[in-house]
């Protein structure tokens, strides 16, 4: 984050309440009856409402590029179509309503993966690790990726597309500037490692931020930002102001709030995530990805039921033959939120650790109220309201990925 984006930070006085150090997201809502005549000209205005932003909130709802590191460990070669010159040159002289009859033929493109290794793990002999590297890297010129790419016949090749891969497995594409010459000679020298990818913004697609561009070292609590939301001719709408309530950035989707303020329930709900956090904070862990899910159908069976039921069940001393009562209920209305992140390894291993959050709305509890008016009851101490609706926190797991 810039020195300057720090000075257009506002505080506010409705912050969402946390201690000195405590990671946040947005505040409540509050009514306000703000000016919004010099934001939003023409139309009726009604109900503003005001947030607090933490920078956190600020970076998941930013729609600004971020640029984060992944692995670049290969490309795809996408080649011309047989006769594309000649095509291209009668297609000059010939009416447009006939350049259909010169269809292009597609040539599927040319994955090429590399299986170069380095040497990651940390040794004892400082030396003798600087020595293997050196010798990887004479290898480097042996890796078959560059030796397919030098070889190319270059005037066949329409385009070279980069293929990336963070920690969690995950591919996604790196379009490299320059001529064919240029991207071969950008793959040759960077194939196996981390380079700099832009993506157009945190929030990657449905439900999925992008978590390695915010800096969580840095993150600073009593930091915010001022976030107002408000319906202009019955259209929903929301910006972010700066100094003197100037618009810094407005949200292109006003329903990217409720990913945030079910986060910011979380966070509140899930000592775990909280302590997956702090860990980010600390520098013992890089995060990598957020996801919210809302098509998880998880079965809970009663040999599976989660802990919170468990212990209503105890406590008021539920007959067996009610319990089943539960299980449709508890297989509706779920939302899953994952925070995936690596750890710091000794072995410099990198792993992909994952923190899963089950979010379920107390609305699927209705069904039982009548008939387990307790367990209703205990749930319902447990839930918490946001303008999304009224959820707790049903289950959790961690651990690593791909563990049996």
């Amino acid at each position: 984050m810039t020195n300057s984006s720090r000075n257009r930070m506002r505080m506010t006085g409705d912050k969402a309440k946390s201690r000195p150090g405590d990671i946040w997201v947005i505040s409540k809502g509050k009514l306000t009856d703000m000016d919004l005549s010099r934001i939003c000209e023409g139309g009726e205005t009604e109900t503003v409402t005001a947030y607090s932003l933490s920078e956190l909130g600020r970076y998941l709802l930013n729609p600004n590029p971020i640029q984060v590191e992944k692995k670049l460990i290969g490309c795809e070669v996408h080649y011309y179509p047989p006769y594309y010159k000649i095509k291209s040159k009668i297609r000059k002289i010939l009416p447009k309503k006939l350049h259909g009859l010169l269809k292009d033929e597609q040539i599927p493109p040319d994955a090429l993966l590399s299986n170069y290794v380095t040497n990651k793990a940390p040794m004892n002999d400082k030396d003798l690790e600087l020595h293997l590297n050196r010798v990887m890297e004479l290898l480097r010129p042996y890796d078959p990726v560059i030796k397919k790419l030098l070889d190319l016949d270059q005037s066949k090749v329409a385009d070279i597309v980069g293929t990336c891969q963070d920690v969690g497995g995950n591919l996604s594409y790196l379009n490299i500037q320059g001529s064919i010459d240029d991207k071969i000679g950008y793959l040759t020298e960077f194939i196996y490692k981390n380079v700099g990818v832009i993506l157009d913004k945190a929030y990657i697609s449905d439900g999925l931020f992008e978590m390695k561009g915010f800096d969580f070292q840095s993150y600073e609590a009593e930091k915010s930002y001022r976030l107002i939301k408000f319906f202009i001719n019955g259209e929903a709408k929301a910006c972010v102001l700066g100094v003197d309530d100037k618009v810094e950035c407005w949200i292109e989707d006003v329903k990217l709030l409720h990913y945030l303020q079910l986060f910011a329930q979380l966070i509140k709900m899930n000592p775990k995530l909280n302590k997956s956090l702090k860990l980010c904070m600390t520098g013992k862990a890089e995060p990598m990805k957020l996801f919210f899910n809302r098509q998880l159908g998880i079965d809970y069976s009663e040999a599976n039921l989660p802990e919170i039921y468990r212990r209503a069940f105890e406590m008021h001393d539920i007959a067996p033959s009610k319990k089943s009562i539960i299980k449709p209920v508890l297989n509706h209305s779920q939302l899953g939120v994952t925070f995936n992140y690596v750890p710091q390894s000794r072995t410099g291993a990198d792993r992909l650790f994952v923190n899963f959050s089950v979010m379920h709305n107390f609305k699927a509890l209705e069904p039982i109220k009548d008939a387990l008016p307790q367990v209703y009851s205990e749930i319902n101490k447990s839930a918490s309201i946001t303008e999304v609706g009224k959820f707790y926190l049903l289950d959790s797991f961690r651990g690593y990925k791909d563990d049996s």
